[in-house]
């Protein structure tokens, strides 16, 4: 019989039935009192405090087996983009309380030469920290006439929000095009300290810890969405390659860039089944219970109270 799903995937919508499995992402862990605009740093302290309530509230397993059957609840940890911080703060702390997690990399910021920030990690220093330059920049991105203003505090921030918008749903070409076109009017240094990203040979540590899993998270970060078919495709299969060859094993879990409405389509997920992924994660809120296994929704963590987190994760349980 032919496979329907393979022609049709259902996908997630961000009221989904109900459910008691649960998945986290967290993205950065770390003490930076720095601006945080997109809501993606935790604090070591309170990241383990959202995780001895998360072993009381669940069982808690590797990202791998969240479909379960199980016997109680059950929520899954991971950690997003590869950051340094992962490394040296959140990893000591899941170990300290023995809690599995998965940290999906992008395979090409972890190659020998990763080259720089992530774009909005870039964005981030361009708008909230100006140097020396214009009050204002108008930019055209794909038709739209956006004008980026820095002339107060207020404004820096309308126009962060503005511009993140509008990236997040761009190929990587127009995004490249911007920030250049942006650094060559707020000249800057090369990456800073909070935006380091872990290396091969430390991937390759955390990986040998029984408690952990890597994941892919394409080769470049891009929205796959916006990507010709066959660019999508490449992403998805030379990320799991380069990754497999680092690791030693190829990754069978994969986190979709951004994961939004937008920047993931249903065309992703049937080729992330072909490319030989058995799960794949997107960034909509959301039980696992039947749900896709190549759209599993993921519950995105922030600067939180336990109480939120705890509002947050059983908010689709049956009543």
């Amino acid at each position: 019989m032919r496979d329907l799903w393979a022609r049709r995937p259902a996908w997630p919508r961000r009221l989904r039935p109900r459910g008691s499995d649960v998945v986290l992402l967290y993205h950065r862990i770390s003490d930076d009192l720095s601006d945080d605009p997109g809501g993606m740093v935790v604090p070591p302290a309170l990241f383990r405090e959202h995780l001895e309530a998360v072993t009381r509230w669940f069982g808690v397993v590797r990202a791998a087996d969240v479909r379960g059957p199980h016997d109680r609840p059950t929520a899954a940890i991971t950690l997003d983009d590869g950051y340094l911080d992962n490394l040296e703060h959140a990893a000591p702390v899941l170990r300290d309380l023995g809690v599995p997690a998965t940290f999906f990399v992008v395979a090409d910021a972890v190659a020998p030469d990763p080259g720089p920030e992530y774009w909005w990690d870039r964005l981030e220093h361009l708008v909230l920290e100006p140097g020396p330059g214009p009050a204002t920049l108008p930019l055209r991105i794909a038709g739209r006439r956006v004008v980026v203003d820095v002339s107060s505090g207020a404004a820096r921030s309308r126009s962060y929000a503005a511009l993140t918008t509008v990236l997040h749903r761009r190929p990587p070409e127009v995004v490249s095009r911007v920030l250049t076109r942006m650094e060559e009017a707020w000249p800057r240094p090369g990456s800073c300290h909070r935006h380091r990203r872990m290396s091969a040979a430390q991937v390759q540590d955390l990986a040998r810890d029984p408690l952990f899993d890597i994941g892919s998270h394409t080769c470049s970060h891009s929205a796959l969405a916006t990507l010709p078919r066959g660019e999508a495709r490449r992403e998805l299969l030379e990320s799991r390659t380069a990754l497999g060859g680092l690791l030693g094993r190829p990754p069978q879990l994969l986190a979709y860039p951004f994961g939004a409405p937008g920047t993931v389509a249903r065309r992703n997920a049937r080729q992330a089944r072909a490319a030989g992924y058995d799960l794949a994660f997107v960034n909509v809120p959301g039980p696992v219970e039947r749900a896709d296994p190549h759209a599993l929704p993921r519950i995105t963590v922030g600067r939180w109270s336990v109480d939120h987190l705890h509002r947050a994760v059983t908010a689709w349980r049956p009543r």
